[in-house]
């Protein structure tokens, strides 16, 4: 197991594209984010600049991986930072080329609840009226998420999207439920975040359950991040990797600096008339603990098939 070394998150300005520089970028505001005690922290910020809103919203973090994914198993084992109402805290596999997201949410007005959602093609530049915000599912899972750690898994699959919460099914889509269209399917990175929606326009505040409460000796909100395990799907046969019969089509990587060079550049597997995303050299990811401090899933997890053997090459975090 390779420890996780502190460049191992790198702010996203200096990321080169290479994606064997750094597993994570953290974006926006680089220093939110941090490794201490084996965990990735995510911090929002009480705020000094008024909104449009005249609000002093908090500045938060997003972390992204450096890596894309189409079709894949993500658990990670998450305490939010979702302590007051207005704080949302998030772990998301998001799409910056057409808006496709699958995520959890962590709303701090609802303190014992995780919300399940889903968007199609919901670019950065969309209207918010125009976007479709019927697909939320809430979920009470007992405890407060914001004081406990619990293990959260999205499996996004070609015809289905399943949610757990500790091994638990909490929710299923299936692609035949919406026609088969408005359904995520395009590469995807894997990201997590925080920030202050109680300080934000009327809709999202409502939703949020802000305003937030910036009490005094309380300057920051932190969601925390103990492992992330990242299994690529192929539907193609399991006993070889790469698959004889498929071809590649190549996929650039928008925060590569320099598109010309082979590790800028990523590769969609199609088998089966369902893609797998991998890179060109690797066929998933797998990252363990933070850190390599304590209990990793990678010793817990059953063999895996010879396809998936590859993904090893990237790293065990």
């Amino acid at each position: 197991m390779r420890v996780f070394h502190r460049d191992t998150v790198i702010g996203q300005a200096n990321f080169s594209g290479n994606p064997l520089d750094a597993a994570w970028t953290s974006d926006f505001q680089p220093n939110n984010a941090r490794i201490e005690n084996g965990n990735l922290i995510l911090k929002l910020q009480k705020g000094n600049t008024i909104n449009k809103f005249g609000n002093k919203p908090g500045f938060g973090a997003t972390v992204s991986s450096t890596r894309w994914m189409l079709y894949g198993t993500v658990s990670a084992r998450i305490k939010s930072g979702s302590l007051s109402g207005g704080i949302i805290s998030s772990f998301i596999f998001r799409s910056s080329l057409t808006g496709d997201e699958i995520d959890y949410e962590w709303v701090g007005r609802d303190p014992t609840e995780v919300q399940s959602n889903y968007y199609w093609k919901t670019p950065a530049n969309m209207d918010p009226k125009d976007i479709d915000y019927s697909h939320s599912n809430r979920q009470d899972i007992g405890t407060h998420p914001a004081q406990e750690y619990q293990t959260y898994t999205i499996e996004w699959l070609p015809d289905s999207l399943t949610w757990f919460i500790n091994g638990k099914v909490i929710r299923t889509l299936l692609r035949s439920e919406v026609n088969g269209t408005k359904y995520p399917n395009t590469p995807s990175q894997i990201q997590f975040s925080i920030w202050d929606g109680g300080l934000s326009d009327p809709e999202t505040r409502e939703w949020a359950g802000g305003p937030t409460v910036w009490e005094e000796g309380q300057p920051a909100y932190e969601m925390m991040v103990d492992w992330v395990d990242v299994k690529c799907h192929s539907p193609a046969d399991p006993n070889a990797w790469p698959p004889k019969d498929v071809g590649y089509q190549n996929f650039v990587n928008p925060l590569a600096k320099d598109t010309s060079s082979p590790l800028a550049k990523e590769a969609i597997v199609l088998g089966d008339n369902a893609p797998k995303f991998s890179t060109l050299e690797n066929g998933g990811l797998h990252w363990g603990r933070f850190n390599g401090g304590g209990k990793s899933l990678v010793g817990n997890r059953p063999p895996l098939p010879k396809w998936n053997q590859v993904c090893r090459k990237h790293v065990h975090i």
